[in-house]
């Protein structure tokens, strides 16, 4: 049995997790509830939800698109059946809400709550299954230099990033015109999969983005780099592109590793997260040292032009 609270967001659940505590997380599920569009308690156990705007698709789109977050306190990650019972009321209701909300949906699963996927697996709806994302640390640890020969690795400042901005932007594009997450998977919204992709793409270069950029060079020409936001507990790597023409010079771990020692050098722990399938890149984690700490499920369903769940 092992009891943990939850809360969808990576900084605060990898802080839990290295300190196996959940009481920071406990205390704002109790402080937050009257956020939640809906929750209820039973037992000392908290079950909610709460549903958000993803505002990057509702502005490809034209059209309201949501993210469904949940919320757990003091949940068992193995099966229970009155806690089963439970989450199967806390999903009757989101169903309800989303009759009433249409729009396009993305539900984030925690693949760790067995009772949550088991009353999930109840709901007789056109759900889209659209994959997994996997999220990896490595703490208190630093890693060999991975750089070889004519390979630079540095924090770039925004003089930089401003300068190279266009190279910066077609590399990425180039690099993403073959990849396929979860939006491609989706029949609904595949159409516009790329729009997405480039719309973040563009906003995690401009000079209003918060996040730091850390760049490989080969010689004088820049041929990958990684963004970084953190928090005061942990450092993440958010996007990542790297040449097709330089991939052979091992940039992105070189990069990765740069990362890592940043973190440790500033006590801090790094967390990096891709889809399920994306094995490669997980490679270059694991031979760093980065282990699992936690996975989702996307679900999609879409409402947004008929009410499909047989409402007014």
């Amino acid at each position: 049995m092992a009891i943990i609270s939850y809360i969808d967001n990576d900084y605060k659940y990898i802080r839990a997790f290295i300190k196996r505590d959940y009481t920071e997380i406990a205390e704002e599920i109790k402080s937050c509830r009257d956020d939640l569009n809906y929750s209820f308690e039973l037992n000392n156990k908290v079950y909610g939800y709460k549903i958000t705007t993803n505002r990057l698709l509702t502005e490809v789109y034209g059209e309201d698109f949501f993210v469904v977050h949940f919320y757990f306190l003091n949940i068992d990650t193995l099966h229970d059946s009155e806690q089963e019972s439970c989450i199967r009321k806390l999903l009757d209701h989101l169903m309800e809400e989303i009759t009433e909300k249409k729009g396009y949906f993305n539900l984030k699963l925690p693949a760790n709550i067995v009772d949550l996927i088991r009353a999930y697996n109840q709901l007789q709806q056109p759900f889209i299954f659209c994959g997994g994302t996997v999220e990896q640390y490595i703490y208190n640890t630093p890693v060999p230099d991975c750089n070889k020969s004519g390979l630079h690795v540095f924090m770039a400042d925004k003089e930089y990033v401003s300068k190279h901005c266009e190279e910066l932007l077609a590399m990425t594009y180039r690099s993403f015109e073959t990849y396929q997450g979860q939006y491609h998977l989706s029949s609904s919204i595949s159409d516009k999969a790329g729009d997405i992709y480039k719309s973040w793409i563009n906003g995690s270069l401009q000079s209003q983005s918060s996040d730091k950029v850390i760049v490989a060079e080969y010689g004088s020409i820049p041929i990958g780099y990684v963004t970084i936001d953190e928090d005061d507990f942990a450092v993440e790597g958010v996007l990542s592109s790297v040449s097709s023409e330089y991939r052979q010079y091992g940039a992105y771990k070189a990069m990765i590793a740069y990362i890592i020692n940043y973190a440790y050098q500033n006590k801090k722990s790094f967390i990096t997260g891709t889809q399920f399938d994306n094995f490669i890149v997980q490679g270059a984690w694991n031979s760093l040292g980065l282990r699992p700490f936690y996975s989702f499920y996307n679900i999609h369903f879409d409402n947004r032009t008929k009410n499909i769940l047989g409402g007014v």
